[in-house]
């Protein structure tokens, strides 16, 4: 089975690649498709591949460049379109949606997609926020809740069927 791990910004690599290490052990074929990440260094890889596709220019820039962000920003839409064309496995699990309203229109084609639902919602969400967060999470096959609080915060604010 090939999995695609997608984390464009690089939030998370220490968990990244544990997650990528765990699935090539129990047998996946894994590719973690992100960025560079700027803060320090990361795991190298072991039993799996590493595409450091996201924001390319922004990122050789470096963390201390004028207008980085506003660079990275500029770059999403184009990274995202091309991961869209170019995605080429048996199960997305997306670690991170970047703009999570926006990413929910770019996603690939229909095929196994998971997120892990790090953030579900601020306390207090307007019902524009529930309604946005209800359509990316919709979008998905699955979710992972890293709690039984966030599963009951997806199931009972967000309106997701318990499955």
């Amino acid at each position: 089975m090939r999995v695609q791990l997608i984390d464009p910004s690089a939030f998370t690599p220490p968990y990244d690649h544990a997650l990528a290490r765990a699935l090539a052990a129990a047998g996946a074929e894994v590719e973690l498709i992100t960025s560079r990440f700027l803060y320090g260094p990361v795991p190298e890889p072991d039993g799996y591949r590493v595409d450091e596709s996201f924001y390319r220019r922004s990122a050789a820039r470096g963390l201390d460049a004028s207008a980085r962000l506003p660079f990275k920003a500029a770059e999403h839409l184009p990274d995202m379109l091309r991961y869209r064309r170019e995605a080429d496995a048996d199960v997305v699990h997306f670690q991170w949606l970047t703009a999570p309203a926006l990413d929910a229109h770019l996603l690939p084609p229909p095929r196994p997609r998971l997120l892990t639902a790090h953030y579900i919602l601020p306390p207090r969400p307007s019902r524009r926020q529930v309604r946005a967060a209800h359509r990316v999470y919709d979008r998905m096959d699955a979710v992972v809740a890293h709690s039984e609080h966030s599963a009951r915060r997806l199931r009972e604010d967000v309106g997701l069927a318990a499955e």
